[in-house]
């Protein structure tokens, strides 16, 4: 079996719960990680729960591209889009690592969750070693995929930054709330969500408190608003919030927590539903518990405003704008729970398949570009 190394996105937990997911199949599989290089902004932590999980495995951190908020709560796209001009010295430092770290390791194959720094590491050493990335932005940019409108700029620079990453890579897993055919020609091909054992295992149980994940703290100014008109209903938030370490008792009816898998996912095996800043990995993981969603992008984050047009439309619950949680408890009722489906398409999954293919498949024409059809595209 093969050798492998993950390189992961450390923004959020979602990456890092994936590459999580996908380091329990491998060893099933009979497959071995040797590695994990993690790409984060300006040296942010590990998050304590990935860092448990990989033990001793060795581990490279690094400073990538990362969304920029500025002072308030919505992503700030200029700022954004010019740090990646402002500091590619800085990141292709980065890529110099990488490349070091995979040197010393000599992996059979990597597996790239979606990591613009893998994409520079490729790109300067001509992908020598074997690449595919994983992830739910990749299916977006699938000629199936059933997009929103609107924020067309945001749109194009989104898929340029996937299209980075992706540099490299053989194939491209996309990640997807629901059946929907293969890309071939852009070797775009449609998986389920990589949920971990632990999801899996659980068996979720009805409550009358509602839960809810926030990927970027200063959004809770909104949830505290509107807990304090509606004490009734009981409420669990967890926030990565610097200032706020320990649980925070906003009132008897508002719990802020720190982040923590394990105590979130005690947390939603009783929950009677949850509110998202539409984070694919927390959508899935509560489609798969048969758990309604109301899912609210943070300000300016396309990603997570195309996440919630796509799981609304997978059945996992409804989208909003604003954390106007009135909004969920008139949806409650009226919930048409996909559970069963889901959880069948989960079963579909093969991804042991894949890294073995990964890294029997020899390297022609196959590999994503800028210079082949898979290349930085306005069509796309």
């Amino acid at each position: 079996m093969g050798r492998f190394i993950f390189t992961i996105q450390g923004e959020g937990r979602g990456h890092l719960t994936q590459a999580i997911s996908l380091t329990q199949i491998a060893r099933e599989a009979g497959h071995e990680v040797v590695g994990y290089a993690v790409g984060s902004f300006q040296g942010r932590k590990i998050p304590p729960f990935f860092a448990h999980f990989i033990g001793d495995t060795p581990l490279i951190q690094y400073e990538s591209p990362s969304i920029n908020y500025g002072k308030g709560k919505s992503v700030q796209l200029g700022k954004t889009a010019l740090q990646a001009f402002t500091k590619f010295g800085t990141y292709w430092n980065s890529a110099t690592q990488l490349g070091e770290f995979i040197e010393e390791l000599q992996p059979d194959g990597i597996i790239n969750f979606y990591e613009s720094i893998t994409g520079l590491y490729n790109l300067k050493s001509g992908a020598k070693v074997p690449c595919m990335s994983v992830g739910h932005q990749y299916l977006l940019l699938s000629k199936h995929f059933e997009t929103i409108s609107k924020k067309a700029v945001d749109r194009f620079l989104l898929n340029i930054n996937t299209k980075i990453t992706a540099i490299g890579s053989r194939k491209l897993l996309g990640l997807s709330f629901r059946t929907m055919p293969n890309d071939p020609k852009r070797n775009i091909i449609t998986v389920p969500p990589l949920l971990r054992q632990e999801v899996k295992s659980i068996q979720p149980q009805s409550g009358d408190r509602w839960l809810a994940y926030l990927t970027h703290y200063r959004l809770a100014d909104e949830i505290m608003g509107w807990s304090a008109q509606n004490p009734e209903v009981k409420l669990d938030c967890f926030w990565d919030n610097p200032t706020r370490k320990t649980e925070y008792h906003y009132s008897d009816s508002l719990t802020f927590h720190p982040i923590d898998a394990e105590k979130y996912l005690a947390k939603m095996t009783h929950c009677a539903g949850l509110i998202s800043t539409a984070g694919f990995e927390s959508v899935a993981e509560a489609m798969y518990l048969g758990k309604p969603v109301m899912m609210v992008p943070v300000p300016n984050h396309i990603e997570q405003m195309i996440n919630a047009h796509d799981g609304e439309l997978s059945g996992a619950g409804v989208q909003a704008r604003s954390f106007d949680l009135s909004i969920f408890k008139d949806y409650l009722p009226k919930h048409a729970s996909v559970q069963d489906t889901f959880q069948k398409w989960v079963t579909q999954a093969n991804f042991a398949y894949h890294m073995t293919d990964l890294i029997r498949k020899p390297a022609a024409d196959t590999t994503f570009s800028p210079r082949n059809e898979g290349g930085l595209s306005t069509s796309w």
